[in-house]
């Protein structure tokens, strides 16, 4: 996903008409359409004005954030007796935790899901894959008593 796909969906998601975000941010309502559309970037300073009146933030250290989201999933899941991962959807999941953004995260190849889901293959360019992969290693932590729930970092809520 783009990040003028995020931005859209989410000032979308804040009920926020195009003109409204160019008042809070101060950036022409023309950039902020053209931008949307995909047909021209954004220069550094306006994209975090943007970023900013979304309540969105850029994070640069991606492998940690999935281990928090894949940690907070594992306890979610067990709390809620699921042991398979392969018996729950992304949809599902996502709803369990009440963390959609896990919709976000992508999948290669539905081919390369469907293959990972009958035989637990891990492929770390698909990043959906590489997370239930870490989800299902918390998961097996917390049920042989490693599981330190200090350990579980809050994700930050939009």
């Amino acid at each position: 996903m783009k990040i003028s796909d995020i931005v859209s969906t989410q000032r979308r998601r804040l009920g926020l008409k195009q003109y409204q975000l160019a008042e809070k941010t101060g950036i022409a309502p023309s950039q902020i359409s053209i931008f949307e559309r995909g047909s021209s970037g954004m220069v550094t300073t306006n994209l975090e004005k943007v970023l900013e009146a979304l309540g969105l933030h850029i994070v640069y250290d991606r492998q940690s954030v999935q281990q928090r989201k894949a940690r907070a999933c594992a306890h979610a899941l067990i709390s809620h007796g699921i042991h398979d991962l392969r018996t729950i959807t992304r949809e599902e999941l996502a709803s369990a935790i009440g963390d959609d953004d896990l919709l976000l995260l992508p999948v290669v190849s539905d081919e390369l899901y469907r293959r990972y889901c009958r035989s637990e293959m891990v492929d770390e360019t698909n990043t959906w894959n590489h997370f239930i992969k870490l989800v299902h290693d918390y998961m097996l932590e917390e049920m042989d008593s490693v599981y330190d729930p200090e350990r579980i970092i809050p994700t930050i809520v939009q």
